[in-house]
């Protein structure tokens, strides 16, 4: 859920949907909807870096990768895997850092691309204290005439957008005794000038708070 905003809420607002955000609007104060999407994590790669593993609490643990193709379809779909053929999205696991997506379904008509690419990246690795990431994103979207969600209804461009994605989680018990993990998530924009972005200055910032749960056992 989106707890604050600060900054240029257009520039705020596009860069969040462009990484599959959903939610409330960020202009009618509708920002304490809750957002509900389903997330996995996978085996990485022979030879990446996240497939070599780390200590915890005595015990080796093997790392994982996000799969960034199945939360960015149950982010779109408002939190449910759909086929339904409205979006087309493009991730390999041999290739984690580049996600493309059409939510037009490759009409040229309506919609658009987007490409997400990320540039920078720094791990925090699990402990007691918790862990996160920080990834620095390039957005690419194209627009065909039709794509009014992302870029404000503006017909064939091609925009760049730079964002950051901060997330710190924290292992945590629900009310009930179940284990869940807490975070905070924090996402500044910044503006882009002839293909560079001046990262010092921020001109939006989005804070999110994040609870990950596991879901209920499917029962026929």
């Amino acid at each position: 859920v989106v707890t604050s905003i600060e900054g240029d809420t257009f520039q705020a607002e596009n860069a969040w949907r462009s990484l599959g955000g959903g939610g409330g609007s960020f202009n009618n104060g509708d920002l304490k909807k809750v957002e509900t999407f389903l997330t996995r994590y996978i085996e990485p790669t022979a030879g990446a870096s996240s497939s070599s593993g780390y200590a915890y609490q005595g015990e080796f643990i093997k790392g994982v990768v996000l799969d960034r193709g199945f939360e960015m379809s149950s982010r779109i779909e408002g939190g449910k895997i759909s086929n339904s053929g409205d979006t087309t999205i493009k991730w390999d696991v041999t290739k984690p850092d580049i996600l493309r997506y059409d939510r037009a379904g490759g009409n040229s008509s309506s919609g658009g691309v987007t490409e997400l690419a990320v540039v920078q990246r720094g791990v925090e690795i699990p402990s007691e204290k918790g862990f996160g990431f920080n990834e620095l994103v390039r957005i690419t979207s194209t627009d065909f005439g039709g794509g009014k969600q992302l870029l404000g209804g503006i017909g064939n461009i091609k925009v760049e957008r730079c964002a950051r994605v901060q997330r710190r989680y924290r292992r945590a018990y629900d009310d009930s005794g179940n284990r869940v993990v807490e975070g905070l998530e924090i996402m500044k924009t910044y503006r882009v000038l002839d293909g560079v972005a001046g990262i010092e200055m921020p001109t939006s910032t989005v804070k999110s708070m994040i609870r990950m749960t596991r879901p209920p056992p499917v029962t026929e």
